[in-house]
C-alpha cells in the first residue's frame, strides 16, 4: 500500500495542483517563490494533528470571496436552515482541500476496510478528502454580526473586526470557528470519515528548513517549523521517548536503576555530611515551623536525562587514541547539520517501528483497535536539507536518506529487499542542483510559476510531472539527462535559460549581460553550453517547464557540397545547423533564415517562449556583412577594438576592405582565420584581456575598451530581459 498522488486546493499559491508521488523518493524542484516550501507545509498541516491553518493560508484572491460573504451575512442574516446551508457551501468552497490517492492490492483490504467506498471493490485506487468546513454555521455568523453590529457605526476608525477575513484572523478564530473535516470519496458521494482512521493508515513526519543552525538550546522553539539544531537536545528527546529505563522499566532497566539509586545514596550522604556545618548554623537562626524546626535533608536525584542536559554532554574526537575532545558547536554548521538530519530520520523510522519505550508510550494513547498495528505508510517531508552541507555531503544523504529510513529488519532483510508491509515514501523540496544531480529525473516535480489570468486572478503554480517526460524512451531525452547530469541541473531552479553554442559565448555572455543589461544580473539564468547539433533535444524539457529560453546558436553556413564556407546570401546555400532545421524556424536555406523577421525568432509552445538567434547581417562602413560563427561575429562588431587591432590577419583584412569595400573578401579572411582558431584559447584570450581592463579602468575609456555583443546576442538579451521583467500590476 502507498500513496499515490495529492491533489491541493486554496492553499497559498497552490490554488490547484496535483503532486503524483514516486514509489520511494519524490524532489521538489523549481524556481525561488514557486511553491515548494507551501507545500510541505500544506502537506504536514493536513496530515498531522499539530498543523494549524491560519485564514493567510487561503489564496489572495479567496480573501475578497469570503470578505463579500462577510458583508451578505451583515446585510441579510440567514433565517433558516436552507440560507445557512447556502452560507456554509459558499464559504467552503473557498476553504483549503486535501484529496489523497492511496493505492492498495486486494489482499490489503483489512487495512483499508474503513475508507472502501463500497464492497464491490477489488484493488487500486482508494481516495480521502480533507477539507475545512465552519464547525457551526449559526454561531459563526452570530457572533461575526454581533461584533460588527459594535464596530459598524464608527466609520471613521478602522475597528476589528473590518470583515469576515479580520474576524477569522484574529486570535484562535480561526481554529475556533473551522475545523478539518474527513470523507472518503467516492464517485456518487462524500461519506464522513473519522481522523483516526487517516491517522492509523498514514505516519507523517517533517523536518523544517527552519532548523536554528548554532541557536542556543534556551531559545524559544515551538513545533517543527522552528527546529532547533543542537545534537545534545536531539539525543535527549531520543533517549526520553525510546530509550528512558525510567519508563516501562524491563530487567535490566531495573538493574540500572538499581545502581542509579545506590550512587544517589552515597551521593546524598556525601552532600549531608559537606553540609553539616552550614546546616547547624541555620538551625541557630531560630526558624520556627508548624511541628517544630524543620531539618534540611538533601537527596541527590541522577538520571540518563542529566548527563544529557548540559551542552558539555556531547563531545567529539578525530582519532579513536585522542584522549583530547572538543564540545559540540566548534564543530561547522554543515557537520551539524549532517548529524541533525540523520539523528532526525533514525527519530522518526524507530518511532514508527515502536522501537524500544516509544512502542509502549504509543499504545497508551492509542485505542484498542490501533494497539497492535503500525500504520503501513510512513510518509517523510524534508525542507532544504542542503542548507550549510557542502556539495558532495549533499549528493550523499539525499542518496542515503531513504536507506536510513528502511535500515530495521522489520523494513528491510539482509539481502536488501524491502517488506511491502510497510511503505516508505519520502518527500524533498530542495534549490540544490548538487542533490538533483545524484537522482533520477523520473523523481523530480517541477513547480513552475504562472501569472494571473481572467480565470485565475492571482499569481499561481502548477507542478509539471518528470516522470512523465524523463519516462520517455526517447534519444533526445537520454541525452539532455546525461548531459544536465555531466554539466549543471541548475535549471530547474532558473527564471529563465540561455543556450550558447560554444566555450567563447559560455564565457562572454555573462560579460555581456553585467554591461548592457544589467537588470538580468538580478534573474536566476541557467547557462548551458551544448552544440547546435543537440540544443534541440532540450525542445521537451524547455516545453514541459515552461520556461523563457534564449538559444544563440550559429548559422554554420555550407554549400551545396555540403562544405564550410563563408555566409553568402543568393548561393544556394544552407544551415548544417540541427537546432535551425527542426527546432525553429525550421528552416535550412540561408537566404530564408538571413530575411526572417524579428517577431518570427519566437515560438510559444505549452506556455514556454523561446528565441532562437543565430547571426544576421552586420553594418560595416555603408556594407552588409555576414558571419558565420559567434568568433567573426564578435570581431565585425568590435572590428576596431584594440584587442583585435593587435591581431595583424584581421587589421590587414579591414584595411583591405576600407580600401576596396569587397565583402566577399572580408568574409572569406574572417572566415580562414576562425577556421584556424582554437577556440578555447580565443575564449580565454578575450576574458584575459577584459579583466585586464577591468584592473586598469582607472585608465582606460571602459566603453571604448570593452567588447560590444553581436547584433543577434543583443537582440535575443534585449528578448529575453523583457521576458523576465516583471509587467506592472501583477
Amino acid at each position: 500500500m502507498k500513496l499515490s498522488s495529492f491533489k491541493l486546493k486554496n492553499y497559498r499559491r497552490l490554488s490547484d495542483i496535483t503532486l503524483t508521488l514516486d514509489d520511494k523518493t519524490t524532489i521538489l524542484v523549481g524556481a525561488n517563490n514557486s511553491g515548494k516550501t507551501s507545500c510541505i507545509k500544506a502537506l504536514y498541516t493536513f496530515l498531522s494533528r499539530r498543523g494549524n491553518m491560519h485564514i493567510k493560508d487561503i489564496p489572495k484572491c479567496n480573501w475578497k470571496e469570503i470578505r463579500r460573504l462577510g458583508q451578505l451575512i451583515e446585510e441579510d442574516f440567514p433565517s433558516n436552515n436552507d440560507e445557512e446551508n447556502e452560507f456554509l457551501t459558499n464559504l467552503t468552497h473557498f476553504l483549503p482541500l486535501l484529496d489523497i490517492e492511496i493505492n492498495a492490492d486486494a489482499k490489503e483490504s483489512y487495512k483499508v476496510r474503513d475508507i472502501l467506498p463500497d464492497l464491490e471493490w477489488r484493488g487500486g485506487s482508494l481516495f480521502i478528502r480533507i477539507k475545512y468546513e465552519p464547525k457551526n454555521i449559526t454561531e459563526l455568523c452570530q457572533e461575526f454580526s454581533e461584533a460588527r453590529k459594535l464596530v459598524s457605526g464608527h466609520s471613521k476608525t478602522s475597528l476589528w473586526p473590518k470583515d469576515l477575513c479580520d474576524f477569522l484572523e484574529k486570535g484562535n478564530n480561526f481554529e475556533r470557528y473551522i475545523e478539518k473535516k474527513y470523507y472518503i470519496l467516492s464517485d456518487d458521494f462524500l461519506q464522513p470519515l473519522s481522523s483516526t482512521v487517516l491517522e492509523t493508515l498514514i505516519r507523517v513526519d517533517v523536518i523544517s528548513e527552519q532548523r536554528g543552525l548554532g541557536q542556543d538550546d534556551n531559545e524559544i522553539s515551538k513545533g517543527p517549523y522552528t527546529e532547533k539544531h543542537s545534537l545534545n537536545k536531539l539525543l535527549r528527546n531520543y533517549y526520553d521517548s525510546i530509550l528512558n529505563p525510567e519508563t516501562f522499566p524491563d530487567p535490566k532497566d531495573i538493574t540500572v536503576l538499581g545502581q542509579h539509586q545506590k550512587l544517589e545514596e552515597d551521593f546524598s550522604n556525601r552532600l549531608n555530611s559537606q553540609f553539616t556545618e552550614p546546616m547547624n548554623e541555620l538551625k541557630t537562626m531560630g526558624y520556627t515551623a508548624i511541628g517544630g524546626n524543620p531539618s534540611v535533608q538533601i537527596a541527590a536525584k541522577i538520571s540518563g536525562m542529566d548527563a544529557l542536559q548540559r551542552a558539555s554532554s556531547i563531545r567529539y574526537h578525530f582519532d579513536d587514541k585522542d584522549v583530547e575532545y572538543i564540545p559540540e558547536h566548534y564543530l561547522g554548521l554543515g557537520y551539524q547539520n549532517l548529524i541533525y538530519l540523520t539523528f532526525r530520520l533514525l527519530e522518526f523510522r524507530d518511532k514508527w517501528m515502536r522501537v524500544g519505550k516509544s512502542a509502549i508510550a504509543q499504545n497508551l494513547t492509542e485505542t484498542k483497535s490501533e494497539l497492535a498495528q503500525i500504520e503501513p505508510i510512513h510518509l517523510v517531508l524534508i525542507e532544504e536539507p542542503e542548507v550549510n552541507l557542502h556539495a558532495q555531503v549533499q549528493r550523499v544523504f539525499v542518496s542515503n536518506a531513504y536507506n536510513v529510513l528502511r535500515n530495521h529488519p522489520e523494513l528491510r532483510n539482509k539481502d536488501k529487499k524491502d517488506n511491502p508491509e510497510y511503505y516508505t515514501q519520502l518527500v524533498i523540496s530542495t534549490h540544490s542542483s548538487h542533490i538533483i544531480n545524484d537522482v533520477d529525473f523520473k523523481e523530480l516535480r517541477y513547480f513552475k510559476r504562472m501569472s494571473a489570468t481572467s480565470l485565475l486572478p492571482m499569481n499561481h503554480t502548477i507542478i509539471a510531472n518528470m516522470s512523465e517526460l524523463f519516462a520517455s524512451p526517447k534519444d533526445e531525452l537520454k541525452f539532455v539527462r546525461k548531459h544536465l547530469k555531466l554539466t549543471h541541473c541548475d535549471i530547474f531552479f532558473a527564471d529563465g535559460v540561455i543556450f550558447v553554442e560554444g566555450q567563447a559565448e559560455r564565457i562572454l555572455i555573462p560579460q555581456f549581460i553585467a554591461e548592457y543589461f544589467p537588470e538580468l544580473t538580478s534573474r536566476y539564468l541557467s547557462i548551458i553550453e551544448v552544440s547546435g547539433a543537440h540544443t534541440h533535444k532540450y525542445k521537451d524539457l524547455i516545453e514541459n517547464l515552461g520556461m523563457k529560453a534564449l538559444v544563440i546558436t550559429d548559422i554554420d553556413s555550407v554549400n551545396k557540397e555540403n562544405k564550410k564556407c563563408y555566409p553568402k546570401i543568393k548561393s544556394s546555400q544552407k544551415t548544417s545547423n540541427t537546432t535551425l532545421k527542426k527546432w525553429h524556424p525550421q528552416k535550412e536555406n540561408l537566404d530564408e533564415l538571413i530575411k526572417l523577421s524579428s517577431k518570427n525568432h519566437v515560438i510559444t509552445s505549452k506556455n514556454s517562449d523561446v528565441y532562437i538567434a543565430y547571426q544576421k547581417a552586420t553594418e560595416l562602413e555603408g556594407k552588409k556583412i555576414l558571419s558565420r560563427t559567434f568568433e567573426d561575429a564578435l570581431i565585425l562588431a568590435n572590428i576596431k577594438n584594440s584587442f583585435f587591432n593587435k591581431i595583424e590577419k584581421i587589421t590587414n583584412a579591414r584595411n583591405e576592405f576600407s580600401l576596396n569595400q569587397d565583402v566577399d573578401a572580408l568574409c572569406e579572411s574572417l572566415f580562414n582565420y576562425v577556421q584556424e582558431l582554437k577556440k578555447g584559447d580565443f575564449a580565454f584570450d578575450c576574458l584575459f584581456y577584459l579583466s585586464e581592463i577591468e584592473n586598469h579602468k582607472e585608465l582606460l575609456d571602459k566603453e571604448k575598451e570593452s567588447f560590444s555583443p553581436p547584433k543577434y546576442i543583443k537582440d535575443g538579451l534585449d528578448w529575453l530581459n523583457k521576458e523576465l521583467t516583471p509587467k506592472k500590476g501583477k
